[in-house]
């Protein structure tokens, strides 16, 4: 888009221009274009300090005298106006294929890279990383001259760095959106000596923290409770004293998620504005309040407001087709999310139908972690349920589509992986708990799923936000029980809900109760029950304690318990609920409330047994690489060994048949395949029968609030 924006007060949103006179008249906003200015005395200077960039002097000054009078749109054109520095613009251009600017990086680049502090509103997938990574990395680039060549120059003597040489700081709300902002990063510097690292939480977070140390750090991208771990440990040695950019990304969400008092806590632990001045960026889909607020007590007065979301544009959630399917109890969601993907599927394979993609939404980690369990198991009506999907990746009924699982309990290299995975492949299902909601970017998604209603309005609208990017089409579909119905209207009101009761035959059966169901629904019905039998005990009792806590707004508490115990009994196969700690049923003020069961949780109970050498009941099978015990039956039982164990014990059935599958080995592949015959030995059986292409789950408690 060649067209000059405009900057003004007039254009700010109503929150961020009426809410504070004082603010408005102190931001030195003047309505004019934007236009190109000439680079800094400073980044003249110190163009002219590299080899490469005074065989150009001449020339880009003279480009800059015939600079054009609008905005610049072509990445290539930063390098004929002497901006940016031609081993970046050749890596954008040549590298990473980029040619022309997205509307924001035209409106927020060429003001940035003066060294203005920014606040851009934009929405997420419009590229906006490029739009504050570029003027980061040129600003580094121009104050240190010497980090333009690559370290691989001179045979790899580049300039040295070390843990506290930290020049940029890039503040992001989740491990899924640093990664990906620092991969972008990565990408950019590979032609420049500038080093990128992360500072994430989970279980890499010792890694993370041994690379800053070990090869230093110019460009550090984190979440705000990790980044203020190690800046606050003096032992750590990571320091930003020279630090020159700072950016929060996903403003509005930092602090919808509470992340307000890490971030005063890093802000204290950089060096001050009378110590070392900084050019500060804040990128924001929205600018509530809130973020209003940062912008006062970070944002150098004379700052610049960047929208690129217009007041007349439909917003993303407006322009999708958005469907609600009111199931008549708990127990009938997952059939109603088998019945509509199988339907999904099926309209992909037709001659003029589109590979299906689609990101499933739970609003707790356990019941990811249950949906994935019984989606990777399941298998066509007359054919066994079990680890076969791995081994028979074939005679899944959705194949070739793939399944992941992404959620807060899984390590950042698991999570990393099912995300790209994800992104890059053709057909897929994301089974995901809210950390993909905002900031992650996967192209052609197909269908949003939402599995329950959403903590918020904006929650809903942000997931929703997966799909119909970049032009593409997509929809929305809302599968809620009756018990939330009226919550619905509570939390998504004059939202473009269409009710689609009628195209799911599952969502009014009633489960509860034996009667005649058509066909259909019974094939269905059918290949769950046979993949929920594969799900450990202990993923039941997790998800069975996740969703009671999750429920709790449920004023009515009898219901509440007996709508869970219905899908506990209907819904998973149980004889009965599983049991609840007394602390937490008090917690859930449903101690008193008939039909809880108040006891040692068996999570608990299986989590235990699966650490022994032997192997135990119904441990956590970790997907397709199995750990833990299990009864067996007359398949076989799930390999023995668990956690401590390194090779896992051989599976064996309680009586003649398959044999069990294999322990873990504790790495991402399987253990050895058992036979059958025994209950004690298991023979040797295959190896590579057991083999899986997905890491274990962690099986550390979980929080029922996960």
């Amino acid at each position: 888009m060649r067209r000059a924006f405009q900057r003004c007060t007039a254009s700010l949103p109503r929150s961020l221009s009426t809410s504070n006179t004082a603010f408005a008249r102190n931001t030195s906003l003047q309505c004019h274009t934007l236009r190109i200015a000439r680079p800094s005395a400073l980044l003249s200077r110190s163009y002219h300090q590299t080899s490469l960039l005074r065989q150009n002097a001449a020339a880009a000054r003279n480009a800059e005298d015939d600079a054009p009078s609008g905005v610049l749109t072509r990445f290539e054109e930063l390098e004929t106006h002497g901006i940016v520095h031609p081993n970046v613009v050749r890596t954008l251009t040549q590298s990473m294929g980029m040619e022309t600017m997205t509307e924001v990086q035209q409106a927020t680049i060429n003001e940035a890279l003066k060294g203005t502090d920014i606040i851009a509103q934009a929405k997420t997938g419009t590229g906006k990383t490029l739009a504050f990574l570029l003027p980061v990395l040129q600003n580094i680039l121009s104050l240190d001259p010497e980090l333009a060549e690559s370290r691989n120059t001179f045979g790899g003597r580049g300039k040295r760095t070390t843990a506290d040489d930290i020049r940029a700081l890039i503040i992001s709300p989740t491990r899924e959106l640093a990664e990906q902002i620092a991969e972008e990063a990565k990408k950019l510097v590979k032609n420049t000596g500038v080093i990128v690292q992360t500072a994430v939480g989970g279980t890499q977070k010792r890694v993370g923290l041994q690379a800053i140390q070990r090869q230093g750090c110019h460009l550090l991208v984190g979440t705000p409770g990790r980044l203020k771990d190690i800046l606050s440990d003096p032992y750590t040695r990571v320091e930003a004293p020279d630090l020159s950019a700072l950016v929060f990304d996903e403003a509005d969400r930092l602090l919808d998620q509470g992340f307000w008092p890490e971030i005063q806590e890093i802000m204290r632990l950089l060096p001050t504005a009378a110590e070392k001045d900084r050019q500060t960026m804040m990128f924001s889909a929205t600018v509530p309040r809130e973020v209003v607020d940062l912008v006062r007590s970070t944002l150098k007065p004379g700052f610049q407001f960047v929208k690129t979301v217009r007041d007349d544009e439909e917003p993303t959630h407006a322009r999708v087709p958005q469907r609600m399917v009111t199931v008549n109890g708990f127990e009938n969601k997952l059939p109603a999310l088998v019945e509509l993907i199988n339907k999904a599927v099926e309209a992909s394979k037709q001659p003029d139908g589109t590979p299906f993609k689609a990101i499933i939404y739970f609003n707790s980690t356990a019941e990811v972690t249950l949906a994935s369990s019984v989606l990777q198991n399941l298998q066509p009506v007359g054919e066994p349920a079990g680890d076969s999907f791995g081994a028979r990746r074939g005679r899944h009924p959705w194949s070739p589509t793939r399944l992941f699982e992404i959620h807060a309990k899984l390590s950042q290299q698991q999570r990393s992986g099912a995300a790209d995975a994800f992104r890059k492949c053709e057909s897929g299902i994301l089974i995901s708990s809210d950390v993909t909601a905002r900031g992650m970017d996967f192209p052609n998604v197909t269908h949003v799923i939402q599995m329950a209603v959403p903590p918020s309005r904006e929650q809903y609208i942000h997931r929703i936000g997966r799909t119909a990017r970049a032009g593409k089409e997509g929809e929305g579909w809302l599968i809620v029980s009756q018990a939330e119905a009226g919550e619905v209207h509570n939390r998504l009101s004059k939202l473009p809900l269409q009710n689609a009761n009628d195209h799911l035959v599952t969502s009014s059966l009633d489960l509860t109760r034996p009667g005649q169901i058509p066909a259909s629904a019974g094939t269905v019905l059918e290949m769950l029950k046979g993949a929920m039998k594969s799900v450990s005990m202990a993923e039941k009792a997790k998800a069975y304690q996740a969703l009671l806590g999750v429920y709790g707004w449920l004023g009515n508490k009898r219901l509440l318990v007996e709508s869970m115990n219905n899908l506990a009994q209907y819904g998973w196969g149980l004889a009965e609920p599983p049991h609840i700690s007394p602390m937490l049923a008090q917690r859930l003020r449903i101690d008193r409330v008939p039909g809880v069961r108040i006891g040692r949780s068996e999570a608990y109970d299986d989590e235990r047994d699966s650490s022994s050498s032997r192997g135990g009941y119904g441990g956590d099978r970790g997907g397709r690489s199995n750990f833990g015990g299990s009864r067996g039956g007359d398949r076989g039982g799930y390999g023995g060994g668990g956690r401590e164990e390194r090779t896992g014990g051989y599976g064996a059935g309680r009586s003649s048949g398959r044999g069990g599958f294999g322990g873990d080995r504790g790495g991402d592949r399987g253990g050895y395949g058992g036979g059958g015959g025994s209950r004690y030995s298991g023979g040797g059986g295959d190896r590579g029968d057991s083999y899986g292409g997905r890491p274990p789950r962690q099986t550390r408690d979980a929080d029922p609030y996960a």
